[in-house]
């Protein structure tokens, strides 16, 4: 005879079912970026590294998505408690917040492109990058075998040099590998953060269109989950760009 299973047990199941498989996705980002996260550390330590500043836009999406996890933990709050009339209004606020973050990355990106910073060039580091007019020491700094250096009179010197007796080059010639991995970790993540996109217009829709009940939350669950780790893996790969590169 067949078993017949209860409406609340195939809520439960498809609870864990679908949980269950954003853990695994989850887990499988982790291992993918703190593989990358180690490459990106170990390349740092290469021969030359042209140690790039943060543009001012990835902080400014920092906050935005930061905020936008806030708006989506008081969304599910609201589902929890049955206030589902409360649930479209948060969930068009974290939208809106989440398309603000991909503006501003892009607008991070445009910034480092207008400094010659490309996703792979070889350049030539003599107070240019590019031909494009950057502030040494602002915009971008030199690192020799993992030693600061200090650019005076268009020449370069070891940061310890204190009277700039030893000359290393008039210019130094690099791969600039660190916009490259800037481009690419930023550029992962948004790849990943576009998929929170997707999920977060499928349950602002749902939310609107009054798909959910006190008993059928999952789908904001899931996607609240997926929503907070793309919050934390942005502000990891945000330490990681300001503090190790």
């Amino acid at each position: 005879m067949r078993s017949s299973i209860s409406k609340e047990e195939r809520l439960e199941i498809k609870k864990k079912t679908n949980k269950n498989m954003i853990y695994l996705a989850i887990g499988s980002m982790i291992m993918l970026f703190l593989g990358l996260s180690s490459g990106y550390y170990i390349a740092k330590t290469g021969p030359v590294w042209v140690s790039i500043n943060v543009p001012e836009e990835f902080f400014i999406s920092t906050g935005i998505i930061i905020l936008s996890s806030i708006t989506f933990f008081i969304a599910l709050r609201f589902a929890k408690k049955g206030k589902f009339q409360l649930l479209p209004v948060f969930m068009i606020i974290t939208l809106i917040l989440g398309l603000l973050f991909v503006k501003f990355q892009r607008d991070g990106w445009k910034y480092m492109k207008s400094k010659g910073m490309y996703l792979s060039d070889a350049v030539k580091i003599d107070g240019l990058i590019n031909n494009k007019d950057v502030e040494y020491g602002v915009d971008y700094t030199v690192f020799m075998n993992d030693n600061e250096l200090k650019y005076v009179d268009g020449v370069f010197y070891d940061k310890r040099d204190e009277y700039n007796s030893i000359p290393l080059y008039p210019s130094v010639g690099a791969d600039n590998v660190a916009s490259s991995w800037m481009y690419m970790l930023t550029g992962l993540h948004l790849v990943h953060l576009l998929g929170g996109i997707i999920s977060l217009i499928v349950v602002t829709i749902k939310s609107l269109l009054k798909k959910y009940n006190e008993n059928d939350i999952v789908g904001i669950q899931v996607s609240s989950i997926y929503w907070h780790f793309l919050d934390f893996l942005w502000l990891s790969l945000l330490l990681l760009l300001y503090f190790v590169g």
